[in-house]
């Protein structure tokens, strides 16, 4: 079985509470291009970040569409706005259960630390669970609640590693807004690029996304394009990691293709052209991917 994977922040529905905007014309351009690469890429698994519930119904037309399953995974929980929603092939991955994880500090403020969604893996029964997260932005949070937001994650991973063992299959996705080496990412949640590091401390978590953050060329790449720089057009918020179990596993388990991380390009690699300019004007954030099977080749 091979399982597609993507994530992709449209940027529709910020999770605040008071929004004004007329979003349709949004809404039409990101449903079309969600079925595009759905089509293209042969999707299985597609977490959608900020929709709101108001827009759970639109989505799940391009998913019914597309004959794939839909989960509106959005809620308000207190002052903390929860704005996910996934499509997923059901004949790959039956869904379980899901729980919104929201952490209140001593001082009382809560933390949007993201949903935890259990599915298992049709042809084997084996139990996947991701943690889908959007984390405050820059503006809103300082690095330091990151940091902390990061913890929880990581405890909550810990906790699945204890109840079900160190092969439990994990997948960690979403606008973290912060890149792979910060605090929060490398140091909190413990992700690293290091595969031959992973083999020796199997708890850590394997994050192919640092690759992202260069091409090698005269552009940089990334998967958030910030239209008003004072140095870095590109950064690398969007990521994916995963437990060591898509790595280091014998058997029947799912495996991480390594070389299968991939963002949505619009930009010339030799001379910094659009090549879209409909997605360019309309999202500031750019769909990730992974690949995932049985076997690899």
């Amino acid at each position: 079985m091979i399982l597609n994977l993507a994530w992709w922040n449209i940027g529709i529905s910020p999770p605040i509470k008071k929004q004004k905007k007329d979003k349709s014309d949004a809404i039409k351009i990101a449903k079309h291009y969600i079925k595009k690469i759905s089509l293209q890429r042969s999707i299985d698994f597609f977490a959608i970040c900020e929709v709101s519930e108001d827009e759970a119904i639109c989505f799940k037309e391009i998913s019914d569409k597309l004959h794939m399953s839909y989960i509106d995974l959005s809620e308000v929980v207190g002052r903390v706005i929860i704005d996910i929603a996934v499509m997923y092939e059901r004949s790959k991955l039956e869904y379980i259960k899901h729980k919104s994880i929201v952490h209140t500090q001593p001082n009382g403020k809560n933390l949007r630390v993201g949903v935890r969604v259990v599915f298992k893996d049709v042809s084997n029964e084996e139990i996947i669970t991701f943690f889908l997260s959007h984390w405050p932005s820059m503006l809103s949070a300082t690095d330091s609640v990151r940091d902390d937001i990061a913890s929880v994650l990581r405890y909550q991973i810990d906790a699945i590693y204890e109840k079900h063992g160190p092969t439990s299959q994990v997948i960690c996705m979403g606008d973290y807004n912060t890149p792979p080496y910060s605090v929060a990412i490398h140091e909190k949640l413990f992700a690293t690029r290091d595969y031959h590091i992973i083999k020796k401390r199997p708890a850590l978590l394997y994050n192919p996304f640092w690759g992202l953050l260069t091409n090698g060329r005269m552009n940089n790449v990334g998967t958030y394009h910030f239209r008003s720089p004072k140095d870095n057009r590109w950064f690398v918020l969007d990521q994916m990691m995963f437990s060591s179990s898509f790595l280091l596993s014998t058997g029947d388990k799912l495996k991480l293709h390594p070389t299968s991380f991939d963002f949505h390009n619009i930009i010339s690699d030799d001379e910094n052209r659009v090549l879209d300019d409909t997605f360019f004007k309309t999202f500031d954030h750019y769909p990730i991917f992974c690949r995932l099977s049985h076997e690899l080749k």
